[in-house]
């Protein structure tokens, strides 16, 4: 492997350029509606149930050989700042700061103040470049690295996606890419964007073809479409599980990075993407040229 196929964040190595690395499965803690919060008041939570959740995801990694990250969601700005000193006062970064926008903003105002380093942490999600508020906290905190999510149709073919980070449709005349470079970003993930099954699998195709051409990591949350797949006739929990499952191999097989989602569905998506990644070097070791023919 060529010295320059990984970035560095933190301890973790994020995979680009290719797909031999294998995937940052980031897991989401503190989601909207996620059990362990309290909804009347959500900056109040259960304290030992994270850490459990949290140090199953660790204990996956290690068992898996899989890097992992967690990333801190919040739904309203007064929680982030409480979920931020929790995780940091129990785990080491690097971490994904997530949630609505007010809440990153004041999650980015917190770790400031608290002198975490722009480079600990990976900025969940930005568009594009239209939100003056959004650029000028880029700048003003010095976002080093950030995930750019393509807002687009289930039907948007892999040529628009790539057109969508390309082409020269943000202020000042620049790509989202450009743009956010001139801006300070030094590490850039592409996120597809996933709504449904059709736009996985263009998405797919569209993280091969930026991963061999742009040379930029990839991955999404190729769970997301289970929002439209799933059965009230069926056993909702055990239907969705393996769908869950059975998408983390396919998006595993194209992705640097994966949104697997809520961090209670960790176990069967790290499973997932250890046995696909063992059946690829068994291909690779017995000369089985079988995707190439996909």
């Amino acid at each position: 492997m060529s010295q320059n196929s990984f970035y560095t964040i933190g301890t973790i190595k994020l995979g680009y350029g290719d797909f031999v690395l294998p995937p940052i499965m980031i897991g989401t803690l503190f989601y909207q509606g996620q059990t362990l919060v309290d909804r009347k008041n959500p900056t109040i939570f259960d304290r030992e149930k994270a850490k459990k959740r949290i140090d199953t995801q660790i204990s996956l990694s290690k068992q898996y050989k899989l890097p992992h990250m967690i990333e801190i969601s919040a739904n309203e700005p007064d929680s982030m700042p409480e979920y931020l000193k929790f995780y940091l006062d129990n785990y080491e970064p690097p971490f994904v700061l997530g949630g609505t926008f007010e809440a990153r903003m004041e999650g980015l105002r917190y770790l400031n103040d608290h002198g975490v380093d722009p480079n600990e942490f990976i900025y969940n999600a930005i568009s594009n470049l239209k939100n003056p508020k959004e650029i000028d906290t880029i700048k003003k905190f010095k976002i080093q690295n950030a995930v750019v999510l393509i807002l687009g149709s289930n039907n948007m073919t892999s040529t628009q996606r790539f057109a969508y980070l390309t082409e020269k449709n943000q202020p000042n005349g620049d790509s989202i890419i450009k743009g956010l470079k001139k801006l300070g970003v030094k590490k850039i993930l592409i996120d597809g964007g996933v709504i449904d099954l059709e736009s996985v699998a263009h998405i797919l195709e569209t993280q091969k073809i930026i991963s061999e051409s742009l040379r930029l990591p990839v991955g999404t949350a190729p769970s997301l479409f289970l929002f439209k797949f799933s059965s009230p006739r069926l056993n909702t929990k055990y239907h969705t599980r393996y769908r869950r499952a059975s998408i983390m191999t396919i998006a595993s097989l194209f992705s640097n990075f994966i949104f697997y989602g809520a961090i209670e569905d960790a176990k069967e998506c790290f499973a997932s993407v250890y046995q696909t990644r063992a059946f690829k070097n068994t291909l690779q070791d017995l000369k089985i040229k079988l995707f190439q023919t996909l």
